[in-house]
């Protein structure tokens, strides 16, 4: 059976009308100073940290070394059943809790906060922060390496590329913040298991790795969130290297490679930009012309809201990639080199921003509605458990300082590009040889990535219009 086929058929069926919450679970705030004094000195902390670069990198200077530390055989493998087992175990009570658990609203049934804030969030976090915890923890994996046991995989494909993680990125990305209906237990339940059967299917027939590696939008997102991180586990040793020294690579990537970086980013960047007046004004125009045209008086306002959501979740990543190459083909011109391999030379370089961003801006999801995984995980089923012991805790709401919130969200912006201008500036001198002809093609990346911080920090300073 085509696992394409699978998906589509009951992509369709869950595409069908009813009640439920959109994606959001978190309040913004006023910042305490004037946006200015924030954009203007995270673009001149950026700008500074091209200088500081260029004056101490130079042609040859090797980046510093990574230490190795020896892992007992006997730890590492316990460790991995151990957290095999409990990605497993969650999995299997997390799924029977959204097909059988309360199916009111979203903080009713852990599954909605398990994986839009718990998984989502919290993993990123971990990755990047610590290193690939996914990989043992993935439960699609751990069962798909017994799959690997049973029958010879087949090739991956070689034309396809990584194209199939960048659609089913796509996919998951519009069930985040298009889809009307991604807190509704069973809905969301049913969708992760169409997309269990999906992956299996992959897996059994070209194997995990090619299939992680190729097809798994998560395995490569986790990963390009690990590799910013200082740890690795590799060949029985813990490796302890520089942040971001995982995403250094010799050639440029390919473009399916590059076009996931583009689209993660992006993503991110419009789930902000969709809380803002701006994209509230932007909604209405685009309600009143479907008004206009009769969509409305035929698919609803809802299937007409995550129409609107949807055209600016395909624009974004366009409008980026577009920006993206323009500045590619100048830093391009200047190293003598065509603007695709210019830009898959760089796509890897972005994504300490898209950490930044990740960090900023969900950072108040997890420290507020995700405290209500405690509570939910102890009573899934809504029978009165006390599981966990936590039944009876509460949200506080003011558990997340608006201060800290948004004083760690201009440090994090602005470190994460910092750090992007780094790796750029290593892998111009890597690439170009001249460290004149690597500092003149960096101007232009340069510029783009001052703009790109003030553009964040603008997104971040904005009210939440709907929730």
């Amino acid at each position: 059976m085509n696992p394409a086929v699978i998906l589509l058929s009951f992509m369709t069926l869950l595409a069908l009308p009813s009640a439920a919450a959109a994606h959001a679970f978190a309040e913004r705030y006023e910042i305490p100073l004037p946006l200015w004094h924030y954009v203007g000195g995270a673009g001149a902390a950026v700008a500074l940290s091209f200088v500081v670069m260029a004056l101490v990198l130079r042609k040859g200077q090797p980046p510093r070394s990574a230490k190795r530390i020896a892992v007992p055989d006997g730890l590492w493998r316990g460790t991995r059943i151990l957290l095999q087992a409990c990605g497993l175990l969650l999995f299997t009570v997390l799924i029977a809790a959204g097909l059988f658990g309360p199916q009111g609203d979203w903080d009713s049934n852990p599954l909605p906060v398990a994986v839009w804030v718990i998984w989502w969030v919290g993993i990123a976090f971990l990755c990047a922060l610590l290193g690939d915890i996914w990989s043992p923890l993935d439960p699609w994996r751990t069962v798909g390496l017994w799959l690997d046991s049973l029958r010879r995989p087949c090739p991956w494909p070689a034309r396809l590329d990584a194209w199939p993680a960048v659609l089913l990125f796509f996919i998951f990305a519009w069930t985040e913040l298009a889809w009307s209906h991604n807190a509704m237990p069973e809905r969301l339940a049913l969708l992760i298991l169409v997309y269990t059967l999906f992956t299996w299917i992959g897996m059994a027939t070209f194997g995990v790795a090619a299939w992680r590696a190729n097809a798994d939008p998560f395995a490569r997102a986790f990963d390009l969130f690990a590799r910013f991180a200082p740890f690795a586990i590799e060949r029985g040793a813990l490796i302890i290297r520089p942040f971001g020294a995982g995403l250094r690579q010799d050639e440029p990537i390919s473009w399916p490679r590059a076009s996931f970086v583009i689209l993660m980013l992006a993503t991110v960047s419009f789930d902000g930009i969709a809380e803002t007046p701006f994209w509230d004004a932007a909604v209405g125009r685009i309600m009143a012309a479907l008004y206009a045209l009769g969509i409305i008086q035929v698919v609803g306002y809802t299937a007409a809201g995550s129409l609107a959501k949807t055209l600016g979740l395909m624009a974004t990543p366009l409008l980026f990639a577009g920006a993206y190459l323009c500045v590619c083909a100048i830093v391009g011109h200047i190293a003598g080199e065509s603007a695709g391999r210019t830009a898959r030379r760089y796509a890897l370089t972005l994504v300490p921003i898209a950490v930044a961003y990740h960090l900023a801006h969900y950072l108040t999801y997890l420290l507020v509605q995700g405290q209500m995984i405690w509570p939910l995980l102890s009573n899934p089923f809504g029978l009165g458990w006390n599981l966990l012991g936590g039944r009876h805790h509460h949200l506080d709401p003011d558990f997340a300082d608006a201060r800290f919130v948004w004083l760690f969200a201009v440090v994090a912006v602005v470190v994460g590009h910092v750090a992007a201008v780094a790796l750029a500036h290593r892998q111009a001198l890597r690439a170009y040889g001249s460290p004149r002809v690597a500092l003149a093609s960096q101007v232009p990346l340069l510029i783009f990535m001052v703009a790109y911080t003030m553009l964040s920090l603008w997104i971040l300073s904005q009210p939440v219009v709907a929730v």
